[in-house]
């Protein structure tokens, strides 16, 4: 069985059953396919989002972590060895700009880490592979 990680994105688009999250794959979530998980990373960063009036969703955290466990989708702890593989972790220059955005790489470094393959639209996310990231593209 695959573990996957969802990025953030692709959980607010499961949340709000945004038609831009791959049919396959969100088959393979509602029948319990492969084990499916969402870093603490990426509630914290909704919760921030929202906060900021950047996103709206109607889902607090409480409703958040409901719906996750109605789905069998495990939510996971950030680790020292999250936070260790990304001290290691380069920050990449892309189309120009640095990737500095800290969720991101968190994300990255506990995909790497735990060795999940992580489920993304990301355009930056394919350059670390040189790096041990796994990835699933999130694709229409």
């Amino acid at each position: 069985m695959n573990r996957y990680l969802l990025d953030t994105h692709i959980l607010i688009w499961l949340l709000r059953k945004d038609n831009r999250l791959n049919k396959n794959i969100l088959e393979d979530i509602e029948y319990f396919q492969h084990a499916f998980n969402v870093s603490v990373e990426s509630i914290r960063e909704i919760v921030i989002l929202q906060s900021l009036k950047k996103i709206q969703l109607d889902y607090n955290v409480e409703k958040i972590i409901n719906f996750l466990e109605s789905i069998q989708i495990n939510v996971i702890p950030i680790e020292v060895r999250h936070i260790k593989t990304l001290e290691k972790l380069p920050i990449l220059n892309i189309n120009g700009k640095t990737h500095e955005d800290p969720f991101d790489r968190l994300l990255i470094a506990q995909t790497i880490a735990d060795k999940y393959t992580i489920i993304s639209s990301d355009f930056k996310f394919p350059f670390y592979k040189d790096y041990g990231l796994k990835l699933l593209i999130n694709e229409k």
